[in-house]
């Protein structure tokens, strides 16, 4: 029996945040509560404690879960390798990402079978890093107009036959591994792609879309209530052309993505997303590419090349070509420059993701009966620890 004690810590718990302690069991928390409470005594003294640390007043919060990211350290999923794949889930959980969906680009339906028996593979025998929870599928079936990054010639097009049944045989041939769909709606083949995702429990999102108003809510009808990095490679509003961010604004039943790293939307937009949507409607991600953890310079990304400089990753263009920061930066961005709520800014990277993956049960907050996943941050956000279930790792 692996019974483990920690004190001291600022606690951000669902609604709120405390000064306490945890005590878990085998990984499994078994006790939240006040510095003052008894039960920390009978923790340190009576019953048989493993292990006890201080956490000298530092911020404890919930492992961050990421359901959009390309790569970290280097190395990014599209490698195809079981070597990428573990250098990445060692640099995600190094800045405090404890479990993630590795995300695809844009590409050939060979490569991307490859990419995906490459990921099924890793997970049998994953034992090290962030844990990997899936699959989250970013194309081909996208706008051209809105490819972003993304390489134009990869995205496959609306016209072209075949899109639903290879999506089909793709999650017969691996089924339960992907877990997120993201594409344009307003194509030809929207609605047989969302039923498809919907049939084998896959989340069809919209992204890098030019779907209108209309065409989001008729989206909505057939099952679309999620939205990929909102605001980034979809028209932006117009009072005259609303378009499917006014949609996703005002429907409570949509899930934005948002991107916070201080680089993909002003502070004064998040602002608006955060007045206008429930709490439960945002999940912060990264979209983090190989520049996460690693120095300026020039990174791959689905094929062409990005120039990371100060933060920023973009193509010769200038367009942005995903984020050089982990998910902590978003964070840090919500608390230090938004002044959010300290509890609801975590919530938006850990419980809400948990939830949308139907995890929530075991990750995603600090609650009793779930998994002792949490890490430790300075009070600028810093890591300083890093626990999956119960162990320290970092």
């Amino acid at each position: 029996m692996n019974r483990g004690l920690v004190r001291g810590a600022t606690l951000v718990l669902p609604n709120r945040v405390c000064y306490g302690g945890m005590i878990w069991q085998d990984g499994i928390l078994t006790e939240i509560c006040e510095e003052t409470s008894p039960v920390l005594q009978i923790g340190q003294q009576s019953l048989p404690v493993t292990s006890v640390w201080d956490m000298e007043g530092d911020l404890v919060i919930p492992g961050l879960i990421d359901t959009h990211v390309h790569g970290a350290g280097g190395c990014d999923v599209m490698d195809q390798t079981t070597e990428s794949l573990q250098t990445l889930a060692e640099a995600l959980l190094k800045e405090g990402t404890t479990a993630f969906l590795p995300t695809t680009m844009s590409c050939s339906p060979e490569q991307l079978l490859r990419v995906s028996l490459n990921v099924a593979n890793f997970r049998l025998s994953h034992l090290q890093g962030a844990e990997i929870l899936g699959l989250h599928l970013e194309g081909p079936f996208l706008a051209k107009e809105f490819g972003g990054a993304q390489t134009t010639e990869l995205i496959w097009e609306s016209t072209q036959d075949g899109s639903t049944q290879f999506l089909e045989s793709l999650l017969n041939q691996f089924p339960h591994l992907v877990k997120i769909l993201t594409f344009a709606p307003e194509r030809s083949d929207g609605r047989e792609l969302t039923e498809v995702c919907l049939k084998h429990g896959v989340i069809p999102s919209a992204g890098h879309t030019a779907a209108n108003f209309s065409q989001l809510e008729q989206a909505t009808q057939w099952g679309v209530h999620h939205i990929t990095h909102a605001f980034n490679a979809m028209p932006a509003i117009h009072h005259r052309n609303p378009g499917l961010l006014t949609k996703a604004l005002l429907d409570e039943t949509i899930t934005l993505e948002i991107i916070a790293d201080g680089v993909h939307i002003h502070p004064a937009v998040l602002e608006l997303v955060f007045r206008n949507k429930p709490p439960e409607r945002v999940c912060l991600i990264s979209d983090g590419t190989r520049a996460v953890g690693m120095p300026d310079g020039e990174y791959e990304l689905g094929g062409q090349k990005a120039n990371v400089h100060q933060g920023v990753a973009q193509l010769p263009d200038g367009t942005i070509a995903g984020s050089a920061y982990p998910l902590r930066q978003g964070l840090k961005v919500l608390v230090q420059k938004l002044r959010c709520p300290l509890p609801r800014a975590v919530r938006y990277a850990t419980l809400n993701p948990a939830q949308l993956l139907g995890i929530d049960n075991r990750v995603g907050s600090l609650e009793i009966n779930k998994e002792a996943t949490f890490i430790r941050l300075s009070p600028e956000f810093d890591i300083k620890q890093v626990w999956l279930k119960g162990r320290l790792v970092l």
